[in-house]
């Protein structure tokens, strides 16, 4: 998987994004692992590269959101100065995912603050619209 395949990143420079892969780890999980349980130092953020991870808000292991498509971001509490994550991701398959560590991710993109600016209104965009989805869920909407 390449980084630029992540909405997050799309029209970031060149120089950007062969720094982002300089930091990203690539590592797979067996169906059942955890990313991270809620209450977990929040550290990372995982881009998806296979597989699929259920999101749960609390102990029932209710999921509140299903990630299944290249690309998408999970953990993305940690880029903004949440302590813990808010949730736990179970992988629901065999998942690859990048990993990256926020602290080396929000640095870099302080140094490029076009990039920076770009990610975050990515980032925005997708929450917006796993907000909306969730509402509409709630409210029996398909």
């Amino acid at each position: 998987m390449y980084i630029r395949q992540t909405d997050l990143f799309w029209g970031l420079s060149q120089n950007a994004v062969n720094r982002v892969m300089g930091i990203a780890q690539r590592e797979a999980y067996a169906e059942g692992d955890v990313l991270f349980s809620r209450g977990d130092p929040a550290r990372y953020l995982y881009i998806l590269a296979q597989g699929e991870v259920r999101i749960s808000i609390d102990d029932s292991k209710t999921h509140v959101y299903t990630g299944d498509r290249i690309g998408e971001a999970f953990g993305w509490g940690s880029l903004i100065e949440r302590q813990t994550y808010g949730g736990s991701a179970v992988c629901t398959t065999p998942v690859v995912v990048l990993k990256l560590d926020c602290e080396r991710l929000l640095k870099l993109l302080d140094s490029d603050m076009e990039s920076g600016y770009l990610f975050f209104k990515h980032l925005s965009r997708a929450l917006g619209e796993r907000l909306m989805n969730a509402y509409r869920r709630m409210s029996g909407e398909s």
